[in-house]
Parts: structure tokens; C-alpha cells; sequence
């Protein structure tokens, strides 16, 4: 299908990213950028019942965490959610992430858990994942005081968020628990190697080649460390014993071909998986849910995929 005629003119306005090796700089661009195009192009965020921020504590620190909470009673669903943002970027207090996980909590009825992970190149690999992996035992610890069944436990992220979600997902397998009952797997880069890049769609997309280069040099303290399969999850020998899968993509996203092939490899291994791409998508489709069709439908799959684990 040919690129949606909306992103084809959104593309002709929008200048190309630009890399900024400064991570407090980048940062901050990103977050400016970031939220001027959610208060131009995604639909307003609901209110929730309940939003309060916690600290919890991880090897050599602690991260926050951002808990919604929705306004019937429980015990509800949980969704863990890791941000997306090139391992470098992104925070659970960027309107977009912030918006998305308020949609989820309402829609889904479930209590969401927004997961504040450390970023490179402060934080190599892989302690993202290990924050991730302490999130989810805290959550499944502290399920009956959030309100959580903890049978009903859902994680999921978005872009560099989807490849640690399935990162977590591995490690829970590996370390048997806690149970996961599904994994939400968005846009995700699933083989940071980068052998699967679909070159066509790395220029001109909004997420380009050149940004792929630097998470190699800012996430790994040694490039051979991408091949590990806690961080390319398409690596791994093994996949067997994992959690159900709802894996969502984008048609012109230079990503989807490591989502395609894990997908595939979840079906060969045994593991129920539902693959959805959006046609004449691009990597940020999901987010502009007041201008794009396929925007409000990414939507609502996700929310269905969450609500799937009360059925």
C-alpha cells in the first residue's frame, strides 16, 4: 500500500531528525518536539481516577514509577509499559507517553504502570532490562495493594520500549517468573545488530539508519553485546514458553522486519502470537490518534490486546 496520503504531506513539513550526540540536549529537544506534535496531532487524553509517582529501588539506584488507576473497583488487569525513545531518550513524563498510558488505563480498565528505566549512554546495557525485570516483580509483589490481579499481568512498550518488554519477558522465562500473561509488542526493534533494517524505509521516515548507529555506540559498552539476546530478543536460541504476543508494526518502519521474523519464530516455537501491520504507516503513526484512522485503530487494538487477559 502506498504511504497514507495525511503522513505523506505531514512529511513534507516535518524536517528530518537530526542526532545529537549530548544526551542531556538530545533530551531535551526530543521532549520539546516530542510533545509539540502530541498537542498537534493525537486526540485530548482522558482523566484518570487516580496518577501518583513512586520511587522503587534497583541495582545501583532506583527508578520512578508512574501508576494510573482507573475508577472501578478492582482487582483489575496490570500493564507494565516501557517508553519508547532509542534507549537514549523518552521519559514517562513526556505528554505522549503520559497520554497513551491514561488511554490504556481508562479503555482497558487496567491500572498501568509507566516505567521510568535508566537511559544510555549513562546506563549501558543491560540495565534497562534489569530495571524492567524489578518493575515487573514489584508490581506482581505489590498486586493486591494496587489493585492488580496478579494472574492478569500484561507488558508491553513502544519502539525501544517493545525490544525491552520482550527482553522482560525472556528474563522472566529464564528466572521462572513472575508469570506474564501477555506481551504488547509495539513498533519494536527486536534485533539491535540491525541485519533485519528493511533499508527501504531508513530514510525519510522519521526514524532513520543514523539512529540505529547510535544506539549501537551510546547502549552497548562492547558492539558485540548487541548479539545477546536480551537484547536482540530474535537472537535467542529459544523461545519456547513464552508469553502470548500481540506484535503491532508499521508498513514504511525500517524495524518491521525483526517484528515480522519474531513473530514468526514465537508461531514456530509454539507460542500463540497475533501480528497486525498498518498499512502505509511509519513509525510514529500511533501517536497522531486526531488526524490518522489507522492512528485511533492501532489504539483500540491495544486496548483490546490488554483487555483480552479479563476475557
Amino acid at each position: 500500500m502506498p504511504l497514507d496520503p495525511v503522513l505523506a504531506n505531514l512529511l513534507t513539513q516535518v524536517p528530518p531528525p537530526v542526532v545529537i550526540d549530548d544526551p542531556a540536549a538530545h533530551r531535551e529537544t526530543e521532549q520539546t518536539i516530542v510533545n509539540a506534535l502530541a498537542a498537534q496531532l493525537a486526540e485530548p487524553y482522558p482523566e484518570v481516577a487516580d496518577r501518583k509517582l513512586v520511587q522503587i529501588p534497583v541495582e545501583g539506584g532506583s527508578i520512578e514509577l508512574l501508576i494510573y488507576t482507573p475508577a472501578s473497583p478492582g482487582p483489575h488487569t496490570g500493564y507494565v509499559n516501557l517508553f519508547g525513545g532509542g534507549f537514549r531518550g523518552g521519559s514517562i513524563h513526556y505528554d505522549y507517553i503520559d497520554g497513551t498510558c491514561r488511554e490504556r488505563c481508562v479503555g482497558a480498565d487496567a491500572v498501568v504502570i509507566s516505567v521510568g528505566y535508566r537511559l544510555a549512554p549513562e546506563h549501558k546495557f543491560p540495565t534497562a532490562v534489569h530495571d524492567a525485570y524489578a518493575a515487573l516483580l514489584w508490581v506482581t509483589e505489590h498486586a493486591e495493594e494496587l489493585g492488580i490481579d496478579s494472574n492478569r499481568i500484561v507488558i508491553g512498550g513502544q519502539s525501544a520500549g517493545g525490544n525491552i518488554a520482550a527482553a522482560t519477558t525472556l528474563m522472566a522465562r529464564d528466572k521462572s517468573g513472575p508469570p506474564i500473561a501477555l506481551q504488547l509488542l509495539e513498533i519494536p526493534a527486536l534485533d539491535l545488530t540491525w541485519k533485519t533494517m528493511l533499508h527501504e524505509y531508513d530514510k525519510g521516515y522519521l526514524l532513520e539508519a543514523a539512529e540505529a548507529d547510535v544506539v549501537t555506540r551510546d547502549l552497548f559498552a562492547d558492539p558485540k553485546d548487541a548479539e545477546n539476546p536480551y537484547a536482540s530478543p530474535l537472537l535467542a536460541e529459544d523461545l519456547s514458553g513464552l508469553p502470548r504476543a500481540l506484535i503491532l508494526t508499521s508498513e514504511f518502519d525500517l524495524t518491521r522486519g525483526s517484528a515480522e521474523l519474531y513473530a514468526g519464530r514465537l508461531e514456530e516455537a509454539g507460542v500463540p502470537v497475533s501480528y497486525i501491520m498498518a498499512a502505509g504507516q511509519i513509525h510514529s503513526s500511533a501517536m497522531m490518534t486526531q488526524v490518522l484512522d489507522a492512528a485511533r485503530t492501532w489504539r483500540a487494538n491495544a486496548i483490546a490486546g490488554i483487555s483480552s487477559v479479563s476475557e
